[in-house]
């Protein structure tokens, strides 16, 4: 399930099915304080993968906020805290700093993030099966969120994620419909989102020519934003609709370029449960990916150039 991995009109982005926002939609070309400032440099290094850089600046900016009493920075950076912990596969973490992150916002009434908090709370507990938990949040999270715009937009998605996991189809794409009338297009990676879920709804009701056009669509949107993960988790679904098709060589070209970014963000669960699969997916097509899963291996080790997070 992607993404998720959301503030002001980006945190909501960050979350269930692989999507996040554009770090410049934090500050207007005039703003310069530092806490704001900070905080879009670790947005900026969480859409490159750059965990142990995003990390700096977050809690750089946590600590400014905290420092200037500023209790909606302090929220909105703590969401940023958690949702870095839920892409590095801790949701112990992720919950607990959401958990802050909505008291804070609600010190100082700013009911769209204490939404986002909320609504990406959800989605973590959706990936771990309390759906029953998760429809509680999504509904005290849109009773907050009154204003369309894109934490509207990923409350809708959230919900449209628990419909799908319900079997309820039809009620999942209507879902989708209100997600992109209550602007989905800004930020892009919140379109990019919508387009993932959707396309999962195409998988898992067979249409795979459908779903592949629309991970497609998802793809070359996180790609223009430089989403590592969307794009990862975008290539990931790909690969599976084409093994299921029976196209294995497109499957394995998908999974390889997916796996590599995982590894490159330090995703380390999500490499290990695919590298039996694709070792067989290579073996089927006569194909040789020693050199991939070398690179992988030490990727996961650490052995990263790391020129992008410089």
């Amino acid at each position: 399930m992607k993404r998720t991995l959301a503030i002001l009109a980006m945190f909501a982005a960050w979350g269930i099915c692989a999507c996040a926002a554009s770090p410049q939609a934090t500050l207007s070309p005039g703003e310069s304080d530092p806490g704001d400032r900070e905080l879009q440099r670790g947005i900026y290094w969480y859409h490159q993968g750059c965990t142990r850089k995003a990390l700096d600046h977050l809690r750089a900016a946590h600590e400014l906020y905290s420092l200037a009493d500023r209790q909606a920075g302090v929220a909105r950076s703590l969401i940023g805290l958690a949702n870095l912990y839920r892409q590095t596969d801790n949701p112990e973490n992720a919950l607990l700093f959401y958990d802050a992150a909505a008291s804070a916002a609600r010190r100082c009434d700013e009911q769209t993030t204490v939404a986002q908090a909320l609504s990406n709370k959800a989605a973590v507990l959706i990936e771990a099966g309390d759906l029953s938990l998760a429809e509680t949040l999504l509904n005290e999270a849109q009773l907050a969120c009154r204003k369309p715009g894109s934490a509207t937009a990923m409350i809708l998605n959230y919900r449209a994620v628990l419909s799908m996991k319900a079997r309820r189809y039809d009620e999942a794409w209507a879902f989708l419909d209100k997600a992109e009338s209550s602007g989905a297009e800004t930020p892009s990676t919140v379109a990019a989102t919508i387009r993932f879920t959707r396309g999962k709804i195409r998988m898992w009701t067979g249409d795979y020519e459908q779903a592949l056009d629309l991970f497609q669509q998802a793809l070359e949107r996180d790609r223009r934003m430089g989403f590592a993960r969307g794009m990862a988790d975008d290539l990931l679904a790909m690969a599976d609709v084409h093994e299921r098709m029976g196209h294995n060589e497109d499957a394995l070209d998908c999974l390889e370029r997916g796996l590599k970014i995982h590894a490159l963000m330090g995703r380390r669960q999500i490499v290990m449960d695919n590298l039996d699969r694709l070792a067989s997916l290579a073996e089927q097509t006569g194909s040789d990916a020693r050199v991939s899963v070398h690179y992988i291996n030490q990727w996961l080790a650490g052995e990263r150039v790391d020129v992008i997070c410089r």
